[in-house]
Formats: structure tokens, sequence, C-alpha cells
């Protein structure tokens, strides 16, 4: 069956050498021919959920959204990390955080400052605001440290990695807490500089664009596709190439940044 779509029975051409299509509209017969497309397009981008266990950190990839820090919360209370390292200034594409917010806001139709008891406008990044939220789901905050100068997925993970080897420690094992429809891009990237360590996913649903909702709007839709489109766009070139081939960490090598 079409991802989000209720099945409809397929024409097959008739005597007369044409297809039956009366009543199915354009996008639902192009929605059939591709439906073997979309699904693993689905099964791609929307990593399954991993058995989980304990690891030695999670790390958060920022973003204006409140349901990643209750997700690392949960995740910390469930015992699956003891320390968390969130990630993030705010998108490339914006000034400030508050900017970033108030767009993700209007995207969203929320309403200003959402439902979050925490105000957004009074920090300057993703990091500093998602630590704040997951301080008042509990977790303590010498158990959260942040990274708070990444403005797009390369740079959470890179960033992340230096911070970390600065400071001498060499996780054995990550724990990736990100957005559903990022999860893929994120795994891969932070993989390309995490290269010794194993790295465990665990993904939360926002803005409705999850394994089988994501064709149910056009803002899923194209979502989607993006994220499809940036994990081509992220791995292509010299650096990469010779990150996924001789296993050193795609920043020390030769390349554009992304």
């Amino acid at each position: 069956m079409a991802i989000g779509m209720k099945k409809r029975p397929v024409h097959h051409a008739g005597a007369r050498g044409t297809g039956n299509t009366e009543g199915t509209t354009e996008k639902e017969r192009i929605t059939m021919v591709n439906e073997d497309a979309w699904k693993e397009i689905e099964n791609f981008i929307f990593i399954g959920e991993e058995r989980l266990q304990p690891a030695d950190l999670m790390i958060v990839p920022g973003a204006p959204q409140e349901l990643l820090a209750h997700h690392a919360a949960r995740l910390f209370h469930g015992g699956y990390a003891k320390v968390v390292l969130v990630s993030g200034k705010f998108s490339y594409r914006r000034q400030s955080f508050a900017e970033e917010w108030k767009a993700q806001q209007e995207v969203e139709g929320a309403g200003p400052g959402g439902d979050t008891g925490v105000d957004p406008a009074s920090y300057q990044t993703e990091a500093a605001w998602l630590k704040a939220l997951m301080v008042r789901e509990g977790v303590p905050k010498s158990a959260i440290w942040t990274e708070e100068e990444s403005t797009n997925t390369f740079e959470n993970a890179r960033f992340c990695r230096k911070l970390l080897e600065a400071g001498g420690i060499r996780p054995h094992t990550i724990l990736l807490c990100t957005q559903a429809f990022h999860a893929r891009r994120a795994k891969m990237t932070f993989q390309s500089e995490f290269v010794e360590q194993k790295i465990y996913v665990s993904s939360v649903v926002t803005r409705g664009i999850g394994r089988g909702t994501w064709m149910q709007t056009q803002e899923g839709f194209d979502t989607v596709m993006k994220e499809l489109e940036n994990c081509g766009a992220y791995f292509s070139g010299k650096r990469m190439y010779e990150s996924a081939c001789m296993g050193r960490p795609a920043s020390e090598r030769n390349g554009r940044d992304h």
C-alpha cells in the first residue's frame, strides 16, 4: 500500500489499449507508479528504532524543536547515557536563534513562544535552549555539555569531535538523539567524524514528519526529498570518498565543507 494513502485498484490496459484512469488524479497515478521507490526512500531516511543499550555519551544535534529535549531527557532518565552533549548555535541561514525559532513557529503554525515553558527569546543558541528544557525535565546541569558554534550538521559532528578530543574524552559508544527525518544524514555525518565509535540512533518525530506520515503533506514530502538530496550533497566529493574508504575523520581530509 502506498505510504500514507489508501490503496486504490490498479487499472490495466483494456481492450482498446488504454488504461482506465477514471476517478484517479494525476498525483494518485504517480504515487501508485512510484510506490516501491517511496518505500525504499522511507526505509533509507527513517532509521528503524535500533535496539538501544547504554552508551558512553549521548549527542543531540540541535534544532528549534523542544521535542528533541524531551526525548533526550527520557533517554537520560532511562539510563541510556550519563552525559549529554548538545550541539548547535543556529542555522547558517539565520542571523540569530530567535530568528530561527520564529521561522520554525511560522512553518508549524504555532503561536509565539510555543508551549515549552522555557522562553526561547532568553537564549542565544539552540544548545543553550535545549539544555534549559532538559534541566526542566530533571536532567542535572552537570550532566549536560554544550557546543554552541555549529551552524549545520557537518559542523555539529566536527565541532563535537574536536571538543571531546580537547578534553581527552574518547567515548566508545555514542547515542545520537535526533529528529526522525534527519536520522540518516545525522548518523552518516557523525560516523564520518567518529570513525572508531559505534553510533546508535534514537529519533523522535517532529513537525509530524515520520515513517508512514511524511507523504501526507507537501511539507513532509519536500522535507524528506531535501534530506535525500542533502545526503548526496554531504557525501559527494574527494574528502568524503576518502573518509568512507580510508577511515579517517572527514574534516581531517582535504575538500569542501557542507
